[in-house]
């Protein structure tokens, strides 16, 4: 067994590994203020990044900088300089975390099942982002292994049918109306589930979504809550 440093050090090292470029652009394995990411409890999950770092525009010694917020860099600051101004998505991730942060709950990390980007998820099958989601993927796997989060808010058909997959569970569907999030427990990890908070289909259920994702957090909270298996 490892010990807590030479685990963060295996960990930064397989991050390091991970994140070097692919088809031009760093993949993104995160956003979070954490100075440790492996002390995040909570996974915000989507689908994966609509917005690349272009290779060329930032090294990848920054680019690590960023992620573990150290050295003067952040994982917000390099994402506002590289990506431009928020996207709806984004939007909604900041509320979304306004509201875990009112609920008591600050060990976030936000990330995708797959972390590599592409305007739209169907692009990824294109030439010029080959091997992007095997990769992408494969960074989420580690990430679920090594951080082992109790706590995973997953949104959009997508990422749900990907979570699936990777789970070896079939997921319940998230609310189609106001109401109480579905949820479920696999293992040890409880599994909230939203519709997307991605434009068009955040269109749909707007209206009753800022409910919805404050009883998101409370849930969490109370996941939180509960001692350890």
């Amino acid at each position: 067994m490892l010990d807590s440093s030479a685990h963060r050090q295996a960990f930064e090292q397989s991050i390091a590994q991970a994140t070097r470029p692919l088809n031009g652009q760093l993949p993104r394995p995160w956003m979070t203020d954490l100075v440790d990411p492996l002390s995040a409890q909570v996974f915000i999950l989507g689908r994966n990044p609509a917005r690349s770092y272009d290779a060329s525009l930032v090294t990848h010694e920054r680019h690590l900088d960023a992620l573990f917020n150290r050295n003067g860099a952040s994982c917000r600051a390099l994402y506002d300089e590289l990506a431009g101004p928020a996207s709806p998505t984004r939007h909604n991730v900041d509320l979304l975390r306004n509201l875990l942060e009112q609920a008591g709950v600050h060990s976030v990390l936000e990330t995708n099942v797959i972390c590599y980007a592409s305007s739209m998820s169907a692009d990824l099958s294109k030439p010029e982002h080959r091997g992007g989601r095997a990769a992408g993927q494969a960074i989420f796997r580690y990430l679920l292994e090594a951080i082992q989060p109790r706590v995973v808010i997953a949104h959009g058909a997508g990422t749900l049918g990907d979570l699936s997959k990777i789970l070896g569970t079939t997921l319940p569907a998230p609310q189609s109306a106001a109401g109480t999030p579905s949820n479920i427990v696999v293992g040890s990890t409880a599994i909230v589930l939203l519709p997307s908070l991605a434009p068009p289909a955040w269109n749909q259920w707007q209206g009753w979504a800022r409910p919805h994702l404050e009883e998101a957090a409370a849930i969490t909270a109370a996941a939180l809550a509960r001692p350890e298996q």
